[in-house]
């Protein structure tokens, strides 16, 4: 890896390009990235099935999905997603992929590799979760802190409560909010540029050790390296999009609110299905895109094997033409 400085205007170019990431062999691009994401989906899936037939499951049987939910983000999820790497990186040199090629890595000895760089990952993530909870606590005061989680727990039940029984949330059930949530929901906005670089460098390190064999520990040195030359960018870029990006998400909130109360006409069966059917597409097209993103944005930022390209940091990876 060869960690660099892109250009102010990379990361919209990056994104550009990634919006037609399925141009070469669409079919199995899609295909591959549908299967990752519904793999994603499968732990949380019997939960929700229980809950909309009106049985949610126990405490014990909750903590088991989580348990799997999490093997599957450590040790499998992370395999495919590198095998989508695999395959943006072959189809785009005009080489002919396969759905199944997604799976390489448990066959071809990349696996513990992988899963390393995922757990280095998390690590790191849980890491910067602890420090902003301490820079919130130093702001708002143990005493307040421990008072806005309680408040977040009962929040949280009252709002499961109400999902159980169909009955929307009142604004009037609601305890208000203790003092010190304006503190620390500034707090965790001034956080979100350095989570933005932090997860785009560890995506990277990934990307490094599928396609160029790096090791874990100096692919997240690398990845991390990158991101830090081109954090401003990135919060440039993050900066730019974060209006448009509400607006996009409320906007999908309300057609699918819409749409899921018309088909709970028919019952909460149908409207529940209808929701994980309506989630599951926007995150198929969500994790297309980031895959796009990532990919060029390693291209252009780390890669040391891609020649002039790469140092042009304009990978050819798509057009409008899809």
């Amino acid at each position: 890896m060869t960690p660099r400085w892109a250009g102010l205007t990379a990361p919209f170019r990056w994104l550009i390009d990634a919006v037609d990431v399925g141009r070469h062999q669409p079919a199995v691009i899609i295909s591959a990235i549908l299967f990752t994401v519904a793999v994603g989906f499968l732990p949380s899936l019997p939960i929700q099935l229980m809950t909309l037939a009106g049985s949610p499951p126990g405490m014990a049987v909750q903590l088991l999905f989580q348990a799997i939910g999490l093997i599957v983000s450590l040790a499998i999820s992370p395999v495919l997603v590198a095998g989508i790497y695999r395959l943006l990186d072959g189809a785009e040199q005009g080489r002919p992929v396969a759905v199944a090629q997604i799976g390489d890595g448990f066959r071809d000895g990349s696996w513990g590799a992988i899963v390393l760089v995922t757990v280095l990952g998390y690590v790191l993530m849980f890491g910067l979760l602890l420090a902003m909870m301490m820079v919130v606590a130093a702001v708002t005061g143990v005493e307040a802190l421990q008072a806005l989680q309680q408040w977040l727990e009962q929040f949280m039940a009252l709002q499961a409560k109400a999902q159980e029984s169909g009955v929307p949330l009142q604004p009037k059930d609601v305890a208000a909010p203790p003092e010190g949530l304006g503190a620390a929901v500034l707090v965790v906005l001034a956080f979100l540029p350095l989570w933005l670089v932090v997860a785009l460098g560890l995506g990277w390190s990934l990307v490094s050790v599928t396609l160029r064999g790096t090791s874990p520990v100096a692919a997240v040195i690398g990845g991390l390296r990158a991101a830090a030359l081109n954090a401003m960018p990135l919060v440039v870029f993050f900066l730019a999009l974060l209006l448009p990006g509400l607006l996009a998400a409320g906007l999908f909130g309300l057609v699918m609110a819409a749409v899921v109360a018309l088909a709970s006409l028919f019952g909460p069966m149908v409207g529940g299905v209808i929701a994980v059917a309506m989630t599951m597409v926007i995150a198929v097209v969500f994790a297309a895109i980031s895959y796009g993103f990532t990919l060029n944005g390693w291209r252009a930022a780390c890669d040391d094997g891609g020649g002039d390209r790469a140092a042009n940091d304009r990978p050819e990876i798509a057009g409008f033409e899809a």
